[in-house]
Parts: structure tokens; C-alpha cells; sequence
């Protein structure tokens, strides 16, 4: 493990601009965002809406699907989820609504289609999300022929199956990513709307590309009720502890615990627009309910805040003062370079005109979810 400090290579000059427009967190003047994100006030899903709704989620596991479920239950909707199937049954995420007979539980691999389609026809949703995907950008650069294959064939059939054999479909919705924005040529481009170029950095990206397309050309093919969502960073307590804010949760929860004495990570320079998973997936059925077929819409919550500082108010939001040192073997490709920048913060106008959605919880909701102490 190759490792230098923190401010070696952190560079506050680089988001001056960013400063200066009012998108990037400063830690400096933390209580003034906390304050703002607070007073924000969000429309909420419509229970009348989802209330005896046959719904299919895909990739119910996660952390965004398994939120989805909870919330799903809540409100009444009739919950069907699907998993990839494992040598080990294990889905902490969803046994309690398994066990209580609320989520009905289909093991399948997407990219089987003959399952697909029989399980669409089965249930005959109102509303499928697909939210199925390899998503850990790392994974799609040490191995992106898999990635292809499953992310972008999964998404075709579920495309295909919805609009071939869901006779009661009313919304079709397709998780894209931020990532789909990937180089960003200039800061003056920040925040990116949904009309900015796409300029895919990882095959990930490049395959929520495709999944966007292919969603559109099944709208303009078969008026196929696509809803098209690029998600920021949705960060939350069930997050995988190989993404970022995860990691340094459980590192928090070392320092706390005794057992770790420094926070070690990647590229602080890296830039990252993060919405708590709660304001996401209520973003996620407020564009079912309310958005326009076929078109994108950005989910984020219009605030960046660079890695460095988010370990740094990390460590303070716990009144801790340790080291952090930056491991270069985690920096992605386009990462090395002299710049070492990377990242984007979004504009969330669109959604939040068409729906009146709003994000309500911030950073600091993010952190502590995270670590849970």
C-alpha cells in the first residue's frame, strides 16, 4: 500500500470557483447548509397512489431496493422483488418483510429471459423499477465484460418483458447514474443539467448510457411507460461497505472502538453530490407518479462537497482529530494524473419543478446513519 498525507495532494485552490457559486459544502460554514437543507420543504409520495399497487423492484438486496420495499409497505403497495441467486440465502436487507409475508421474494437472473418475461406476465405490474445493476465502478474496470452483460442485457429484458407482457404497466422506471456525465470539462459546467453532454469515464458508465437509450427507444418504439432517473450519490445506513461513505463509517467506528489510530482513502479532490437513500427513493416514486415518460431526470441535492473534506468533517462530527492519509492504490485510471480531479455536482431544478421534491436530510444525517454511533 503506497500512501501519502492528506494535504499533500489536497487541493483547496482547485474549488475556489465552486466555493464562489454557492455548490460546494464548506466546512468552515457547515451550520449555514445544515440550516438550509432543514428548512427545505419537499413534497412526499402518494400513498393513495402506491396503496394496492402490484409493484416489481429488481435488485431488492441493495440498499436502494430494500429501501424501497420498507417504504413500498408502508404505503400500502403489493411488493415483489427480485434477487440474483446465490449459493447462500442470506439478504439481511429484506428478512423482516420476507418474514412478515410483505415482500414476495423471486430469485432470478435478469439475464434469462424466458424468467423475465414468465415473472412480468405472473404478476402483471403496475410499476416495475429496475434497479439491478453492477454498480462499484472499481468492479467495471477490472472486469467489464461482466458488467456489460449484465447490466445491459438484464436491462433489455426487463424492457422487453414490460412492454411485451405487463398488460397493466402504468411506469416503467430505470435507475441511471450521475456517472453517465463522467469527464467534466471545465468547473463552469457545474452543476450539470440533464441537457449536458455525457462523457462516460468507466465501463459502468458506459452502461447506464445504454440503459438510458434503450429505456428511451422502448418509449418511442412501444409508448412504453419509461421514467428515466440519473441518481447523484445516494448514500445511506445499508450502503456497501466497499463504496466510499461506507468506508469511512467503518473506519469511524474503528477510531471510536480503539482500533484504528487513522482514516486512510482515496482521491480527496474527488468531487460527490450525495442524497441520503431516504430523500432518493422518495425522489425515485415521485418521478413514477408525476414525471414525463421518456425524458431524464437528475437526483441529487445541488451541493458538492469534496472527499477530503467530507473525512475531515467525518472525523469531526465525532469530536476526533486522527490522521488521514491517502492510499494511491485506490485512485481509478483517469485519477492518476497531475490533476486529480474528478466528479460533478448536479441541478436538481427539473425534478424538483415538475414534482416539488426537495431534499431534507444532509451530509451530516449521511455520516452518522453511516456509522451508527
Amino acid at each position: 500500500m503506497s500512501t501519502v498525507s492528506l494535504e499533500s495532494i489536497f487541493n483547496k485552490e482547485k474549488f475556489v470557483e465552486l466555493k464562489e457559486k454557492g455548490i460546494l459544502i464548506d466546512p468552515s460554514s457547515f451550520d449555514d447548509y445544515e440550516k438550509q437543507v432543514k428548512s427545505n420543504q419537499s413534497t412526499k409520495p402518494d400513498s393513495q397512489y402506491w396503496k394496492g399497487k402490484r409493484v416489481l423492484i429488481t435488485g431488492t438486496a441493495g440498499m436502494v431496493g430494500s429501501t424501497m420495499v420498507d417504504m413500498l409497505v408502508e404505503m400500502g403497495a403489493e411488493v415483489y422483488g427480485t434477487v440474483r441467486r446465490h449459493a447462500v440465502v442470506l439478504h439481511p436487507n429484506l428478512e423482516h418483510q420476507i418474514e412478515s409475508g410483505n415482500l414476495k421474494l423471486i430469485e432470478i437472473d435478469l439475464r434469462d429471459y424466458g424468467h423475465v418475461a414468465s415473472t412480468v406476465e405472473k404478476i402483471d405490474p403496475h410499476v416495475i423499477s429496475h434497479q439491478a445493476a453492477e454498480s462499484f465502478v472499481p468492479s467495471s474496470i477490472q472486469q467489464p465484460s461482466h458488467v456489460v452483460e449484465n447490466n445491459c442485457v438484464s436491462t433489455v429484458n426487463v424492457l422487453e418483458a414490460g412492454a411485451k407482457k405487463a398488460k397493466s404497466l402504468e411506469g416503467l422506471q430505470v435507475a441511471c447514474s450521475s456517472e453517465q456525465y463522467g469527464f467534466v470539462q471545465d468547473i463552469s459546467e457545474l452543476p450539470v443539467r440533464e441537457e449536458n453532454p455525457l462523457r462516460p469515464t468507466s465501463t459502468y458508465a458506459s452502461t447506464k448510457v445504454f440503459t438510458e437509450n434503450v429505456a428511451k427507444s422502448y418509449y418511442y418504439m412501444y409508448k412504453t411507460p419509461t421514467v428515466i432517473t440519473r441518481t447523484f450519490n445516494q448514500e445511506g445506513p445499508r450502503r456497501g461497505p466497499h463504496f466510499f461513505t461506507a468506508r469511512i463509517a467503518a473506519q469511524i467506528r474503528k477510531i471510536l472502538d480503539g482500533k484504528s489510530d487513522k482514516i486512510i482513502m482515496g482521491n480527496p479532490n474527488a468531487v460527490r453530490d450525495f442524497t441520503h437513500v431516504y430523500d432518493s427513493v422518495a425522489a425515485q416514486f415521485l418521478a413514477i407518479e408525476k414525471c414525463n415518460r421518456g425524458e431524464a431526470y437528475n437526483i441529487c441535492s445541488e451541493k458538492g462537497i469534496t472527499m477530503g473534506d467530507y473525512a475531515k468533517l467525518a472525523l469531526h462530527v465525532y469530536g476526533l482529530q486522527n490522521e488521514i492519509v491517502v492510499n494511491k492504490d485506490l485512485l481509478r485510471p483517469y485519477e492518476r494524473g497531475e490533476a486529480l480531479f474528478d466528479g460533478f455536482i448536479g441541478s436538481n431544478k427539473k425534478i424538483s419543478e415538475k414534482t416539488g421534491w426537495k431534499p431534507t436530510r444532509s451530509v451530516l444525517d449521511i455520516i452518522r446513519d453511516g456509522v451508527g454511533k
